[in-house]
């Protein structure tokens, strides 16, 4: 079973903060957002990955690469223009 992340919007009722990052890029205690719902997503037992990015997108393939560092596997969907969460969703068949 895989396990999917949206993480495509920008983030604009959290500007000036997402001017420079994608939201789930903010840190939260020294990680990313995404960072902390992939590990609570692994400690229910998950270790497959789907990244769905859009908004500045490099940057969360860039930290989380391939998943190696974390013993899991990413893999990514770019929904480009962000056209939301139903077509995130169905960007997955």
């Amino acid at each position: 079973m895989k396990c999917v992340i949206l993480a495509a919007g920008e983030g604009k009722r959290m500007r000036p903060l997402t001017y420079t990052r994608p939201k789930v890029m903010l840190p939260i205690a020294n990680k990313p957002l995404m960072e902390w719902n992939m590990l609570n997503a692994m400690e229910a037992g998950f270790d497959e990955f789907i990244f769905v990015i859009g908004y500045k997108g490099e940057m969360v393939k860039e930290y989380f690469g391939d998943g190696r560092r974390w013993n899991v596997s990413i893999e990514y969907l770019n929904q480009g223009k962000p056209q939301g969460t139903a077509h995130a969703v169905k960007l997955l068949k």
